[in-house]
């Protein structure tokens, strides 16, 4: 929520930056004006006196910034500081050229005297002006504001600049700047303001409580700052203090020359009417250009800025005519203003809350120091041939030219570098957040049976604590010196790792294990949940496997590769080549791109089996039978080779197979040969969300003996008073949905236990919803186990692989260009063979879960190719489910449903002669400070405040749209989404789970109002 501002506060900013910079735009704009026509200053001599202010101006905050925040106060610094700084102020009215001469006749010797002491009482009034504004007027600032309300302060105090400008300018109108007795006038009006705020801000500044150390040294504190650890450990702050430095060069670069350029090289005497609207105009659009920050941050705000600043270089550099003139400064000017409050907001944001005063020494470093120093010195060198005029008093004065622009337009060019860093590291950042389970992470997690569909008794769970390394070599490294924690992914917290490796680097883990006497029958075999892209396995230093691809099992028979003491050594190289599937893992993570979760990330186990043991079950049910099929493999110890689960074939064998299936009212035993048998059951009870009845059983073969489920469901499409419906158990039923995208704070792919699951799960049938839609994501067998026992539908994604096109993927649609065959889209034979494939495994890897009931092929266009094929080849691996060919747009002719998401307009559909399904709406977002990933950053479609704002919104849609739109075929909805995830704010859970954003009962009463 954003933090309001009293009145007060707002005047006093007002005053207080007005007056203030006032004062600066006196002394950065006019001094040089004062010592070029008083005393003819050449360029290096401004040069000069600049470079000294920016000294004083930077020592000054240190010592001061230091010692305010040592003793905890601010006010006296500031109100003595004004009063002080006024004083010195006035000071300037006693350098007169007559005294001077008076002294010490001759041109010359008045010149050198007059510029001395102005550059000395220059850095007199530096030092109090520094003390109070610099270094503890804007710590003051940023104590009494935070990030809600930090852009819109910034843009005002930021704003400051041009309007002194302009009082200025328009004040000195009345003035015959060539006069000494005007600039007398001048100091004495300025000064006597200031030292009047001075003494005003003893009634107006609210002094914020800062929390001291009491055994802070002072000394330290001054250098504080420049620590290496403290570079280290805030490096956005580093890196915009430099990019903020690259940018106070190129403006200082012209901007000590600029009144003279317009006065002395353009010939215009009325610069003031041309610059005044300029300079309102440029304050107008900056006024508001702190609410862009505040909203759309950092990067969106700063580069128009810069770009804008840039271009109006390029016109002051080209162009000598009027209106030229005029509209480059007008771009100038606002680049110059926007970009100050952008930085400055920036820089308050990233400058740790209780270190203010220390970090304004550091501030001050990139606007003053540095660019106060380096800037006017190439002005300097640009204008060292310039043209000269001859004075009255027979000296000449050089003439600045418009080289001066060009040369700030280079210094601009280099801030890119370094804003690229920024944005690098602004995208990566983020805040650890823990779930619950993962505070109680053990050494060993993840020790649940992890093929509940295929369960026998032997079991050694190999997830718990490996030897882990990162490198660039090919081989493993000689010195392990790190441990990860399995099944966590190597980016995640719950690792023990945490670091996000080079695509182009391997990483190895490796485990000794030594099997139990009487644990090997005929055959060991290694399983992998999956793992996350290229994974070479290793038994004793020996290959034994590489398997492709990051969300399927696969196995190994090791049998022959065993020892009384075992080393498993694995190789994974993730490359996220777009070939291959990928879902939303990215590189460079933000927005709805996602850290990456390379390597193991799932459960790595062994089992022992005979020489011919059932290696998968095939079960499809009806309401009243299910039909049961053996894949079994029958290889001797010799034979045995290591094999991709994906790559195993089913073999055969005559033996007789004994099943046997729990029910209500006994058991029932069958003796069968050959692979397959359909067995009626009666009195059948239909599994639904509202009764999720699963049927166990075993199944016994001359060596094996497996335990497993299923449940009796169909799903159909039926017309229902002229409206194709979809049915479960020969019903309409309206699939009340929500998102899922399986991500978690701490695990990243997984959770820190399978309770993890099951709290998603049973909190979202709580709420009322019946399905979930898995999206771009496989998960591990348990999640789909716990979705068939606690009653909760599953729309089933495939995972996109193919290069996505935002213009042609989400611009395109969002303006309703959606007409677009996909046999025009370009795919590459090997993307598309390898999406084949994995749709292949992945509906053979998940058939059997009952409460998976909807086949997603492409997602919204992204790698979507001949979905009409597609949809054939699907719907021949498995008739039993729905099928939507393409979730969004670009519909072609085959598809179970039409599928539409709808984001940013109202909700109304179309009839059709298919079912209808809303695959996406709602991500509405609401976003919990205290338990969300980037506290900068926001990312969704609408946004809200509270919790009760976000609820009504949710009753709107649903009843306003949701509801009215069933009669026009409406027959299920999926809102996005179960919880935040990074960037995205849009969840009803918090992305730790830790706070649910919705009123349960309100979203109960939701779901009643949902039925067909």
């Amino acid at each position: 929520m954003k933090t309001k501002l009293s009145g007060k506060f707002w005047f006093t900013l007002v005053i207080f930056s007005l007056i203030g910079q006032v004062a600066w735009v006196v002394e950065n704009m006019y001094f040089n004006v004062f010592v070029y026509k008083m005393f003819h200053a050449s360029a290096g001599q401004i040069s000069l006196m600049v470079a000294a202010s920016a000294v004083s101006a930077t020592v000054t905050t240190l010592i001061i910034g230091a010692l305010s925040d040592k003793i905890g106060k601010r006010k006296i610094f500031i109100c003595t500081g004004y009063i002080a700084w006024g004083i010195s102020i006035l000071s300037f009215a006693f350098i007169r050229v007559d005294v001077i001469h008076f002294l010490l006749p001759g041109v010359v010797a008045t010149a050198t005297v007059g510029i001395t002491l102005v550059i000395i009482l220059d850095c007199v009034m530096t030092f109090f002006g520094s003390s109070a504004n610099d270094a503890c007027y804007n710590a003051w600032l940023t104590d009494k504001t935070d990030e809600t309300n930090r852009g819109s302060v910034e843009g005002i105090n930021a704003m400051m600049p041009l309007v002194a400008i302009l009082v200025v300018f328009g004040g000195f109108m009345f003035f015959d700047l060539d006069n000494q007795k005007s600039w007398i006038t001048i100091y004495f009006i300025i000064g006597i303001a200031v030292i009047a705020i001075g003494i005003l801000g003893f009634f107006l500044i609210e002094e914020k409580k800062i929390v001291t150390s009491s055994n802070q040294n002072y000394f330290q504190n001054i250098l504080y700052g420049f620590r290496p650890a403290i570079i280290k450990k805030n490096p956005i702050l580093y890196f915009t203090l430099g990019a903020f430095a690259i940018f106070g060069i190129s403006i200082q670069t012209y901007m000590p020359y600029l009144i003279l350029y317009y006065e002395k090289a353009l010939g215009m005497s009325n610069y003031v009417l041309i610059m005044a609207p300029a300079i309102t105009l440029a304050a107008i659009i900056t006024a508001f250009y702190g609410k862009l920050y505040d909203r759309k941050g950092f990067k969106k705000s700063i580069i128009p800025a810069i770009i804008i600043l840039m271009t109006g270089y390029v016109f002051l550099y080209l162009f000598k005519d009027t209106g030229l003139v005029f509209l480059g400064s007008l771009l100038m000017m606002t680049g110059y203003l926007t970009g100050m409050a952008v930085f400055g907001a920036m820089i308050r944001d990233y400058t740790p809350r209780d270190k203010t005063g220390l970090f304004q020494g550091l501030r001050i470093i990139g606007q003053v120091f540095i660019p106060g120093i380096i800037g006017p010195a190439i002005g300097a060198a640009i204008l060292a041939d310039a043209a000269t005029c001859v004075n009255g008093d027979g000296t000449t004065s050089f003439i600045p030219n418009e080289k001066i622009f060009m040369a700030a337009f280079i210094a601009a060019f280099f801030i890119w570098i370094l804003l690229i860093w920024v944005f690098r590291l602004v995208d990566q950042e983020h805040v650890d957040l823990m779930t619950e389970d993962g505070e109680h992470i053990t050494s060993r997690p993840w020790q649940e049976y992890p093929r509940p569909q295929l369960k026998r008794d032997s079991y050694i769970n190999l997830n718990g604590k490996w030897k882990y390394a990162a490198t660039y070599k090919g081989h493993a490294p000689s010195v392990w010196n790190q441990e990860i924690l399995l099944p966590f992914p190597p980016q995640s917290i719950l690792s023990g790792i945490k670091k996000f490796p080079n695509r182009y680097k391997y990483l190895y883990y490796q485990r000794e294990f030594i099997l139990p006497e009487n644990f090997v029958k005929d055959r060991v075999i290694l399983n992998f949940g999956a793992s996350d892209q290229i994974t070479t396995v290793y038994i004793n230093h020996k290959e034994i496997l590489t398997h492709i691809g990051g969300y399927l099992p696969f196995q190994a028979d090791i049998t022959d590769y065993i020892q009384k003491t075992n080393t498993i050594t694995v190789k994974v190289k993730d490359t996220l080549n777009h070939s291959l599937p990928y879902g939303k893992q990215k590189s460079k993570r933000g927005g709805m791109w996602y850290t990456t979760a390379s390597g193991i990330w799932q459960s790595v186990w062994l089992e022992s089996v005979s020489r011919d043991y059932i290696k998968n079950l095939k079960i499809t049910p009806t309401l009243t039978d299910v039909t049961i099929e053996i894949s079994s493999d029958m290889v001797s110890k010799a034979e045995s080779k290591a094999e991709s689960k994906a790559d195993s074939k089913a073999g055969s064998t005559a033996s007789s197979r004994t099943i046997k299936i729990k029910t209500e009212y006994g058991v029932i035993e069958k003796i069968f040969e050959g692979n397959k048998i359909v067995i009626p059951i009666e009195n059948p009870k239909v599994w639904s969300p509202q009764q999720p009845y699963l049927y166990e059983f075993e199944i016994k073969t001359e060596g094996d003996r497996v335990t497993s489920y299923f449940a009796l469901r169909t799903l159909s499409v039926q017309t229902v008073e002229n409206i194709p419906r979809l049915c479960l158990n020969g019903k309409p039923y309206f699939f009340h949905g929500i998102l899922d995208q399986g991500y978690y704070s701490d695990g990243i792919y997984l959770p820190a236990s399978p309770a993890g699951y099951e709290k998603d799960i049973q909190t979202m049938k709580e709420l009322g919803f019946n399905t979930l839609r898995k999206h771009i994501k496989v998960e591990p067998a348990i999640y789909y186990y716990l979705c068939d026992k606690l009653g909760m539908v599953v729309f089933q994604d495939m995972i996109n692989n193919g290069l996505y096109s935002f213009i042609r993927d989400t611009a395109f649609p969002t303006i309703g260009l959606t007409n677009i065959t996909d046999w025009g889209f370009l795919r590459t034979k090997k993307v598309k063979s390898n999406f084949k494939a994995f749709a292949k495994e992945t509906i053979e890897y998940l058939y059997n879960f009952p409460s998976i009931c909807y086949w997603t092929i492409f997602n919204e266009g992204w790698g979507q190719f001949q979905s009409d094929d597609m949809y054939d080849m699907i719907k021949e691996l498995d008739s039993t489910r729905f099928i939507d060919s393409t979730s969004g747009w670009f519909w072609q002719k085959k598809s179970d449903v039409d599928s539409y998401h709808i984001y940013f307009k109202s909700i109304r559909v179309k009839k059709s002669k298919r079912p209808i399904v809303l695959s996406e709406f709602g991500g509405y977002c609401l976003k919990a400070e205290e338990h969300s990933f980037n506290l900068r950053r926001t990312y969704g479609y609408r946004f809200y405040k509270e919790g009760k704002e976000l609820q009504e919104a949710l009753n709107g849609v649903y009843f306003g749209e949701i509801a009215e739109e069933i009669q026009n075929g409406l027959c299920g909805s999926i809102y996005t989404q179960v919880s935040d995830v990074e960037d995205e704010t849009n969840g009803l859970f918090t992305y730790d789970r830790k706070i649910l954003k919705v009123d349960a009962e309100e979203m109960k009463k939701i779901a009643k109002g949902l039925k067909i």
